[in-house]
């Protein structure tokens, strides 16, 4: 298990916070007669990144999925090679201090293979500081933009990423949990357990674009062995945090013992958080549309 001493949360892309009203104003558009597509992604960290194009460009891009991402963005350097301009300003936080001003271009559309997300209002800014922590370079991220129209599942395993129009997609026996979604951001309950206290049963926010375990403020009383680190690694300024042993947590059915606890990212609702390194133990389904979240035990 990879463990990171220097990133309490490498979350690629948030909006303001999440409680700000973000709205699902994309419309996501299937091939004639196809009610699914598939595509491969490529898999570092744990992270996922696919090929995309934007607008009628030809160029693929590698865009990463960040169900922590309720702003779709595009870095300086691609924007500039597609000559895709911001007509306004903005700004957006990660999981950092502080935040990230950028540049917005409106009415965008991504390609995903066959799958055309249009109504898109992609945020252009600076995404060098995403390369060290994920080994690649990321020209965009996308997450509720996308999610908030089609199901969308990913295996970890045969690295693949397929997207379902959700009026016709069924659950092939995975177990489904309640998913709560507030500004673009997903939530679901979990118990989580640390040296010397009692469990804690809270809400924690789906990201997939966070190579951490789980993370709950509940680590900083741990009677456990505790280090300092820099936490909230990403976009924004890192902030003081500490990093220790979770005993075990418990999602739905399954329990998963002997991970990492980090605290704390910038915000709160950040700070309780499923990461990749949970997630990638198994086949997860983001069916936004549906509020639910499936999973399916990985065989590995």
């Amino acid at each position: 298990m990879k463990i990171s001493l220097t990133a309490a949360a490498l979350l690629i892309a948030t909006t303001m916070s999440a409680r700000e009203d973000v709205r699902c104003r994309t419309r996501v558009m299937f091939p004639p007669s196809q009610l699914t597509v598939t595509v491969p992604f490529e898999r570092s960290h744990n992270g996922v990144f696919f090929k995309a194009r934007v607008n009628k460009n030809p160029e693929p891009l590698w865009f990463g999925l960040d169900s922590g991402a309720a702003r779709t963005l595009i870095s300086e350097e691609a924007a500039k090679r597609l000559l895709l301009h911001g007509t306004e300003s903005a700004k957006i936080r990660g999981v950092g201090a502080g935040v990230v001003p950028v540049k917005v271009a409106k009415d965008v559309s991504i390609f995903i293979d066959a799958v055309k997300i249009e109504g898109v209002e992609i945020r252009i800014a600076n995404l060098a500081p995403l390369k060290p922590a994920w080994g690649r370079t990321i020209d965009g991220v996308i997450g509720y933009d996308l999610l908030c129209r089609a199901v969308v599942t990913i295996d970890y395993e045969k690295r693949t990423m397929t997207m379902t129009q959700p009026a016709v997609f069924h659950n092939d026996g995975g177990e489904s949990l309640p998913l709560a979604i507030s500004g673009g951001w997903s939530f679901v309950r979990g118990t989580i357990k640390v040296t010397g206290r009692p469990a804690v049963i809270d809400n924690f926010l789906v990201d997939s674009g966070s190579q951490d375990a789980v993370n709950h403020p509940i680590i900083r009383d741990s009677k456990g062995p505790l280090k300092p680190i820099k936490a909230a690694v990403g976009l924004g300024q890192p902030v003081p945090g500490v990093l220790g042993p979770n005993e075990w947590f418990q999602l739905g059915g399954y329990t998963i013992g002997s991970t990492y606890s980090a605290c704390c990212a910038a915000s709160e609702d950040a700070s309780r958080q499923i990461g990749a390194e949970v997630l990638s133990r198994f086949r997860v389904t983001f069916d936004y549309p549906h509020h639910r979240l499936i999973l399916e035990r990985s065989t590995r």
